[in-house]
């Protein structure tokens, strides 16, 4: 061996062992350390952090109201109901004549916005409509429409 590297491999006087056998040992306990102080971090979706993935506000579904639904006509067409309301989110594997219109919306304070409407086909015509409670009309306010830009509000006070 090379006698300028042999006093820096000399063993450990109480036991025998050299320091990288040492520090060998240490290793998983350290690591262990570090994995168990990491996971003990807390873990709050709605604190701000430096790698939060972006988040955009995107309703998901077919924007549904009343005065779209009111042109959906008992003893219409699939391709009539197709032009007015869109291609339906859900077609049943066990019901192919009923088609499911869906509509949600997550608001950015956490809150979700659900709407359906089903359309029940009987010899491929409209046979019942079957709608939860929708908006009236289109609203430009309703932050759940498509393409919904808040309205500016810099440098106005509060009343």
């Amino acid at each position: 061996m090379n006698k300028v590297l042999a006093p820096r491999l000399r063993a450990c006087s109480g036991c025998g062992s050299s320091r990288a056998t040492a520090a060998v040992r240490l290793l998983p306990a350290v690591l262990a350390a570090v994995l168990l102080a990491g996971g003990c971090a807390q873990r709050d979706p709605n604190r701000s952090g430096l790698l939060q993935p972006y988040r955009s506000d995107l309703p998901q579904g077919n924007y549904l109201t009343q005065e779209t639904l009111a042109q959906v006509k008992e003893g219409m067409t699939r391709e009539q109901v197709r032009f007015v309301l869109g291609t339906p989110l859900l077609r049943h594997v066990f019901h192919p004549d009923r088609w499911d219109y869906v509509f949600r919306y997550q608001f950015p304070n956490g809150r979700a916005e659900l709407r359906r409407a089903t359309i029940v086909f009987r010899d491929d015509r409209v046979a019942s409509i079957v709608a939860e409670s929708l908006p009236a009309k289109e609203d430009p306010t309703d932050p759940a429409l498509p393409g919904y830009r808040p309205p500016a509000t810099a440098g106005k006070a509060a009343p």
